[in-house]
């Protein structure tokens, strides 16, 4: 977390709970559904019609759910091939430019799947095998992504501002 307390003051824990919850129950929900598919399939040899459709389906709302957790706890992977050779005092500014064009990058996919989204609404898109509607998820992880945005610009805010306070 972040080392000047929380980003979000007091909603951070309930956002967490929440979103943590709600992330853990979709899991839940995934491995529940594979064992009852796999044991169906071997021991009974009737395996859940269309299990690999929902657990894709679930899997996508799963990943767009957990990002802006992920995002908040700063544990996302990282790679520091060159964090050696970049001098000290330049990382904290660094850090800021990164976390501004992650917030851009996520914007723009939120933005993006919003449109999208928008497109299956109209076109009337449905899964293949369960002839589910596909674009309510793709508005949820629209919706996360630019939760996942909002996130990204406050830690940002936040470093920016520890910056200048370590600076004065």
């Amino acid at each position: 977390m972040n080392p000047g307390g929380p980003i979000l003051g007091r909603w951070e824990i309930y956002f967490v709970r929440v979103l943590g919850g709600l992330a853990a129950l979709t899991l839940l929900f995934i491995m529940l559904l594979t064992c009852v598919d796999v044991a169906g399939r071997y021991i009974f040899n009737a395996p859940v019609p269309g299990a690999l459709e929902v657990t894709e389906f679930v899997m996508g709302a799963l990943i767009f759910t957990s990002l802006p957790l992920v995002t908040l706890r700063q544990e996302q992977v990282t790679v520091d091939l060159f964090e050696q050779f970049i001098p000290r005092f330049v990382k904290p500014a660094l850090h800021v430019l990164l976390n501004a064009v992650s917030c851009a990058c996520l914007a723009v996919i939120s933005w993006r799947l919003w449109v999208k989204a928008g497109q299956m609404l109209n076109n009337g898109e449905f899964t293949a095998v369960l002839q589910v509607k596909i674009w309510p998820l793709v508005y949820y992880m629209s919706f996360q992504a630019a939760v996942t945005a909002f996130v990204l610009l406050l830690i940002m805010l936040s470093q920016a501002r520890s910056e200048a306070t370590v600076e004065s």
